[in-house]
Formats: structure tokens, C-alpha cells, sequence
């Protein structure tokens, strides 16, 4: 039985093309790139990517290792270069896109305005600018389907591109959990292509041993890195910040954080936010599709792009069957569990189902390209095959047009000021959270205790402990996800112990729970000193 797929693909030329696309948007989001600490989640990975430790679900320990890395760059404050990572993943995704493209299209223009139509959507541009695990996950999507195509295109010991997308796909579970949810389109794809090729049975055994092997690898990278950031156990550690603290919220007791395998385990199936997932709570599927395609067509993409893409699909089922499905099961697999994930920024989780919309807008696009320069081709006279022009200009203008002005706007500024979601990124005052977690820490003890809301915890933080060097400042979550309307009793018995030790504790608020056994008297840096009732 032949194959359906046409040996098409990237050229060595085209991996030139991705780089110089992949240069001009990162140059884009450098540009506009958040200068310094930031709020809420940003702000626990700029800080945890020094001090280690285990962050919100999944822990993202792989994720901690690479900003680590990038982190050893003698550039900026080490808050921007934790922000430079995900610029730096998001320009490997757009230069991807247009490599998943060339293998539908023969235009490399259409490849290059599909990669160009997502590096300039709205959230996906949000994202390369702060620090957070978005476009990691989307740079790990792009790159295993890379080289599941490539293995599928390799005659020469393919299967060691078969290791490697399964290597990546292991390790990605550590950078975010939408890379797994490529994992049964991924599985779809290797079965397909051996029944398809009516592979021996030794081509089965190889490619099947080389898949579980990658996988294991990778998993195995995921668990030590988890497990080292575990034994580290820092006070900036969401262990210590948050769950431990108020582990009455979610049943939890001291033995399950005896080991780190009970770690691994709460933090992987979420004991703060696993029942978001399929909750059904103040939710509706025809409600949550509604908001999906009203933001897909009224924010990221023109209507117009999102009606190329579609038809793109279809180009890409009609040529190349196998991978043509691929991309269209990994976006309703990717859906299903977006769709049914109740919090309220699932807007980010998206992202990764705008990867195959874009490779099918670039199809599309490449699609009526190459129909047009077959034509002209034809023509004696070569001054009409100048006319290739028009088309080109006509698919720039209908993806760059509806946001230049708003983009170039942002360039010229030097901030992504288009950004209206103020909780990570306040672009109207980038000096907000450092002055506000200064003002915080203006003459406090060395071992002062801080009770914060999420959005200012780890900013505060982040300047005293990995710019200053105070390790013995503590922090905690005053009323993480989960609390029954009042502070958690467990946290409040700790604070009871750190004053009587003789710590000076101060609350952002007056929360409820405090009043009770505590006397909280306004004091500088808007917080309030608690001391014990007598």
C-alpha cells in the first residue's frame, strides 16, 4: 500500500526562512518585552526560576530548569531575562509554523503570513512578553510535530526523530500540560503511518521502542527535576507559600507532604484546581464555544484569516491525509479539555489550538499563491508574473492590517501597550510592582512574616529574596483558590506560633478569620501589623 504523502517539505532553504521570521518577531516582543518583576503567576516564575522550589500546578520543574539557564545571561535584571524565555519560545513557534506550513504548501509566502498570523494575535503577543509558560508549551507543541513529520518523511534511522518528538514530549509535561494533550493525535499519527506502509514487524517493534523509550526519558527528566526542586523546599516554594499553610482547604494533612512522591502526586492531579477540570459548574458547552470563536474572530484573527484557515483544512486533508488529519484531531483533543477547564483566564489556554488554525491559514494562503503563479508561469510574457504581487500584498494586507497600527504603536513605545489584562502585566505603569513590594519592605526585620494576596506575593518576593538576599522573610497566600470565605485555620495556628516566637507578622488586609485572635494596627507600606490578643 503507498503512502498518500508526497515527499514535500522543508527545504534546506526554508530552515533559513524560519530563522530570519523567527529573528524579526523575537526582535518584535524584545522590543516590547515586560523590563522588570511582575505581578501574580509572571512573578512566581521570575522568582522560582532562582530559588527554586515547586510552583502552582504542574509544578513546571523543567520549565524552572530552562529559565534558570537563560537566567545565567549577564543581560537586564534577572526578572527580564525570565521574560526574554518566553520571547525566545514564542519566536521558535512562529518560525515552526511556517515549517508545519511548507509541508502543505509550496508558497513560502503563505507559510511565512501563516506564522506571521499568530506571532502578531493578541494573546499569543501578550504572552511572549511576560514571564510565563504559554508559548514554552507552544514552542514544544510546534517542535515534536516537526519531527513526527520529519520521521514520517526520513528513510535514513528515522526513528531516532521519533525518540527525540517523544524525549521533548516527557520533558514538556514539566513546561506545561497542553503538550500532552498532542499525545493522542501524536499516538494517531505513528499507528496510522506503520499500518498505512504495512510496516514489518520489526519496524512496528522499532518504532514503538523508540517512542516508549523517548517517553520514559523524558518522564524520568520531568520526576528528578521535580524532586530536586522538592528537597530544595525554599520559603518562595508554593509547598510552603500556599499549600501547606492552608491545607484544610483541600483535606489535605501533614503526611501527604512527607515525601516528595506525595508531593509529585498533589501537584500533578492539582489538589488546588483539579476540580476545574469537567467541574460543570456555572458552565455551558454551547456558552464556552460562543466565547471561544467570538475571541477567535473579534480579537486574534481577522474573520477573513480564520475563513482562509478553513479552507486551508481542507487542502490539507485533500493532499496529505494523514498529516492533514493530524492537525484538525489535535485541535478538537485540545478543545474538548480547554473547553471543559473552568477558570477564569482560559483565554491563555487557547494558544495551543491556534497553532493548526495557523498552519491551515498559511496552507490556505499558499494554496491560491501557488494556483496564481501556475497561471503566470504560463503566460510568454514575463512582465505579467509581476502581477504575483497583487495576491501576495492582498493575504499581507488582510493578516497585518487589522493590527498594524495598534502594533507599531506598541514598537514605537517600546511596551505592549494593547494589553488590557493589567493582572500579570500592568502596562500602564511598569514600575508598579516593584514599587509597591519596596514600599512593602521599606524597614521591615529580617524575619518578618507577610500574609499577600496572590497578585503581590511573589513580587514581593522576588525583591526580597532573590535581589536582596533576605532567605529568612516568609511569605503566604492569604485566600488561595479553594478557601471557605475565611483564612484557613491552619494558617492563622502558624501565624499564632510566629508571633509568639516573637516575628513580626503583617497582613495586606484585614481578611477574614484575623480578627479573632489577632489586633491588626495600620502601618506603613499600606498593611497591617498583627499582634495577639490577650
Amino acid at each position: 500500500m503507498n503512502s498518500p504523502e508526497y515527499s514535500q517539505g522543508p527545504e534546506n532553504k526554508d530552515y533559513w526562512v524560519a530563522l530570519v521570521l523567527a529573528v524579526v518577531l523575537l526582535a518584535a516582543y524584545v522590543r516590547t518585552l515586560a523590563p522588570d518583576i511582575l505581578y501574580g503567576d509572571s512573578a512566581e516564575f521570575q522568582t522560582l526560576a532562582y530559588t527554586f522550589g515547586i510552583t502552582h500546578s504542574t509544578g513546571y520543574p523543567t520549565y524552572l530548569l530552562l529559565g534558570r539557564l537563560i537566567g545565567f545571561l549577564p543581560i537586564y535584571s534577572p526578572a527580564w531575562r525570565i521574560s526574554l524565555l518566553s520571547a525566545v519560545n514564542a519566536a521558535i513557534t512562529v518560525g515552526g509554523i511556517y515549517l508545519l506550513a511548507r509541508y502543505f504548501t509550496r508558497s513560502r509566502v503563505g507559510a511565512v503570513l501563516g506564522g506571521v498570523a499568530l506571532g502578531i494575535s493578541y494573546t499569543f503577543w501578550s504572552q511572549a512578553v511576560i514571564a510565563e509558560v504559554y508559548t514554552s508549551g507552544t514552542a514544544f507543541i510546534v517542535l515534536i510535530t516537526l519531527l513526527l513529520f520529519h520521521w514520517q518523511s526520513e528513510q535514513e534511522k528515522p526513528n531516532r526523530f521519533l525518540l527525540v518528538a517523544a524525549l521533548l514530549a516527557g520533558i514538556g509535561f514539566g513546561v506545561h500540560a497542553s503538550v500532552w494533550l498532542l499525545a493522542l493525535p501524536a499516538i494517531a499519527l505513528v499507528l496510522w503511518t506503520l499500518w498505512w506502509r504495512q510496516a514489518s514487524r520489526s519496524e512496528w517493534l522499532r518504532a514503538l521502542a523508540a517512542s516508549v523509550a523517548g517517553t520514559v526519558m523524558g518522564l524520568a527528566i520531568f520526576v528528578i527535576a521535580f524532586f530536586v526542586s522538592d528537597r530544595l523546599n525554599p520559603p518562595t516554594s508554593f509547598i510552603r507559600t500556599t499549600l501547606e499553610p492552608s491545607r484544610v482547604f483541600w483535606n489535605l494533612q501533614p503526611s501527604d507532604f512527607d515525601s516528595s512522591f506525595k508531593v509529585l502526586k498533589m501537584t500533578v492531579i492539582s489538589a488546588q484546581w483539579g476540580d476545574a477540570e469537567f467541574s460543570g459548574r456555572n458552565s455551558s458547552l454551547g456558552k464556552d464555544v460562543k466565547e471561544f470563536t467570538d475571541r477567535l474572530t473579534g480579537l486574534e484573527f481577522p474573520p477573513m484569516v480564520v475563513l482562509v484557515a478553513l479552507a486551508g483544512g481542507v487542502v490539507m486533508l485533500a493532499t496529505q491525509p494523514i498529516r492533514g488529519l493530524f492537525h484538525p484531531v489535535a485541535f478538537l483533543a485540545s478543545l474538548f479539555f480547554i473547553l471543559n477547564y473552568q477558570v477564569d483566564d482560559k483565554f491563555v489556554f487557547y494558544l495551543s489550538l491556534y497553532i493548526p488554525l495557523a498552519v491551515a491559514a498559511g496552507t490556505g494562503m499558499g494554496f491560491a499563491l501557488e494556483r496564481i503563479h501556475h497561471y503566470l508561469e504560463a503566460v510568454p510574457d514575463r512582465r505579467y508574473q509581476m502581477l504575483y504581487l497583487l495576491p501576495a500584498l492582498f493575504f499581507a494586507t488582510l493578516v497585518i492590517q487589522p493590527v498594524a497600527a495598534i502594533r507599531w504603536h506598541a514598537l514605537q513605545a517600546g511596551v505592549a501597550n494593547f494589553v488590557t489584562e493589567d493582572y500579570p502585566f500592568p502596562a500602564k505603569n511598569l514600575k508598579e510592582p516593584r514599587l509597591v513590594a519596596q514600599m512593602r519592605l521599606a524597614s521591615v526585620d529580617p524575619n518578618a512574616v507577610f500574609v499577600l494576596d496572590w497578585r503581590d506575593l511573589y513580587s514581593t518576593a522576588y525583591i526580597a529574596q532573590v535581589e536582596r538576599g533576605l532567605n529568612n522573610i516568609l511569605f503566604f497566600e492569604a485566600m488561595p483558590r479553594g478557601n471557605d470565605g475565611r483564612m484557613a485555620s491552619t494558617l492563622v495556628t502558624q501565624l499564632e506560633n510566629y508571633l509568639k516566637e516573637g516575628r513580626p507578622v503583617f497582613a495586606e488586609k484585614i481578611y477574614p478569620g484575623l480578627e479573632q485572635k489577632f489586633r491588626l494596627l495600620p502601618v506603613a507600606g499600606n498593611l497591617y501589623k498583627m499582634m495577639l490578643r490577650k
